[in-house]
This record gives structure tokens, C-alpha cells and sequence, in this order.
């Protein structure tokens, strides 16, 4: 369906019924800065493996030298947009909030995109834990302090560990009486209203972007996600940027005289990988 004509239209309109962005928060952010010019789409992480201390056999004894070693993680990123034209006649008959009723769609459309690369890697990944089909506290507990361990045997560092967790697992995950308990926090709106709180030194999110069944516990350098503004348009009559869930965006809006409209895009550059797949433990249901 089109956009409703204004007349006999209410007043008062019906919210935008959309998820929370809350992943790209969570993860390694990767900026303009990061992409050299003339660099192209697409650069490479360099992520360090770590080296042995040695000891030397005696005063003077010959010492053994090591090679650095690092891994090359690719990030490219993709262009990603939504466009929509107005017509005079639905300018003119039909807009009552062009905000509303145009640019928060197109906004939340391009913002989930972005997210949606991020959760794709996620996604993407072999389950290492399974949680028992039926839920109980018991099994639910177990499998986080099996995630937990895993990740301290890979030495991931303590700190900046998330929990990221789809809905159904969100629900088993509250019946544990220490979450139900905790304040939520977070670095942003989106980010706090979709922490459920903090479990054995993870922060406990919520995200609709995730497979059903799933929860991925990580560090924050895990991932990495590459968010990057479009250049303004040097022929562009009127543009904007705004940051929505963390996600940047650049709206263009200029008006087409050769068929009596309106041209509105929203778009970003971004891009999503897996940094280290030692630091991550995905969970799955059975």
C-alpha cells in the first residue's frame, strides 16, 4: 500500500514498528580513518598473534629471535541504501509529517542493513555449546560457565565481554534469578533498553537480528563492523547525516523537475567480519 491520502486520515499516527540496532555497539568500530583514500572498499585487519617469552641457557648463550606473526582479516564494505520518490501529488495531498511518514522508514531501513552484516557473521558460525531443548536453570547456567571458561582458555582478556542473545533465549535466560535482579546499563539508548543485565562478567543483550536459538558470547574485538559516510554529493541541493543505533547515514533529498518529484535516499557504507574466531562462543538450542 502507498502512502494514505491525508484526508479522513486520523490524526494520530501509529508508531514505527521496528527492532532495536544494538549489535554494532557491542563490537570493534572501524571509521573513514581506517580507509585510506584511493584505498578502495575494502582493507585488511591485522590481527597479532601472541609470542613466547624464551630464556637464555646462560650469561652470554645465544639467544633464539621470533617472527611476529599476524593474521589478515579482510573488511569490505557494501553500499547500502533506501530510496523513495515523492510526487507532487503526494506532496501535495498525502504528506501530513514528511519526517514520520518518509525519512524514519528510510532511516530505520538503512540502520537495520547495516546491523543485519554484523548478525550475518554471527549467524554464520558453528554452535560449540548446545542448550537442552527443555529450559532449566540448571542446563542454562551450566552452558554460560562452559562459554565462560572457553573464552578464558583462549585468553580473551576479562573485561568488554557481551552476551548477545536472540529473543526465545532472552526468555531462558531471565528465569535465572541473578539476571531478573540486575540494573540494566549501556552506552546508549539502544544499547540500555535491550541489556538485560549482567551474568558472570557478561552484558546480556537482545537482539532480534540473531537466528532464533541463538546466543554468541564475545569479546568486543571479536568483530569488527566498518560504518562509513558517503561523500556529500557536490551537486546535491540538500543533505543531512544522523546516526541511528550507531549506525551513520546521509540522506539526500533534491527535487527532480523532469518528473515533478522528490527524490529521498538515505544510505551508508558498512561492512562486517569475524576478527578471531578463538574469541567468540556460539550456543545454540538442540
Amino acid at each position: 500500500m502507498a502512502v494514505l491520502t491525508s484526508q479522513g486520515v486520523a490524526n494520530q499516527a501509529v508508531g514505527l514498528l521496528s527492532r532495536s540496532i544494538v549489535l554494532p555497539n557491542t563490537v570493534t568500530r572501524v571509521t573513514r580513518d581506517d580507509f585510506p583514500a584511493g584505498n578502495g572498499a575494502t582493507i585488511t585487519l591485522r590481527v597479532p598473534s601472541p609470542g613466547s617469552a624464551r630464556t637464555q641457557a646462560s650469561p652470554g648463550a645465544t639467544i633464539t629471535y621470533d617472527d611476529v606473526t599476524e593474521t589478515p582479516v579482510n573488511l569490505t564494505l557494501s553500499h547500502l541504501y533506501n530510496a523513495k520518490r515523492v510526487t507532487d501529488q503526494e506532496m501535495t495531498y498525502s504528506l501530513v509529517n514528511f519526517g514520520t511518514q518518509i525519512t524514519n522508514v528510510q532511516v530505520d531501513a538503512v540502520a537495520r542493513g547495516g546491523e543485519d552484516l554484523l548478525a550475518a557473521a554471527m549467524n554464520a558460525l558453528a554452535s560449540e555449546v548446545a542448550f537442552a531443548t527443555s529450559a532449566t536453570e540448571a542446563d542454562t547456567l551450566a552452558k554460560l560457565l562452559s562459554a565462560r571458561q572457553m573464552l578464558g582458555a583462549a585468553n580473551v582478556p576479562a573485561g568488554d565481554r557481551f552476551l548477545a542473545v536472540s529473543p526465545d533465549i532472552a526468555t531462558r535466560l531471565l528465569s535465572l534469578q541473578d539476571l531478573r535482579n540486575m540494573d540494566r546499563s549501556g552506552d546508549d539508548g539502544a544499547l540500555r533498553e535491550a541489556t538485560l543485565g549482567r551474568v558472570f562478567g557478561f552484558t546480556v543483550v537482545e537482539s532480534n537480528a540473531l537466528t532464533p536459538g541463538t546466543a554468541v558470547a564475545y569479546h568486543r574485538t571479536s568483530f569488527a563492523f566498518a560504518n562509513v559516510l558517503p561523500a556529500t554529493p557536490r551537486g546535491a541541493t540538500d543533505t543531512a547525516t544522523a546516526n541511528y543505533g550507531g549506525v551513520a547515514l546521509r540522506h539526500i533529498f533534491q527535487y527532480q523537475p523532469d518528473i515533478l518529484s522528490d527524490a529521498s535516499v538515505v544510505s551508508t557504507f558498512a561492512g562486517a567480519a569475524v576478527v578471531d574466531p578463538a574469541r567468540v562462543v556460539k550456543m545454540t538450542t538442540t
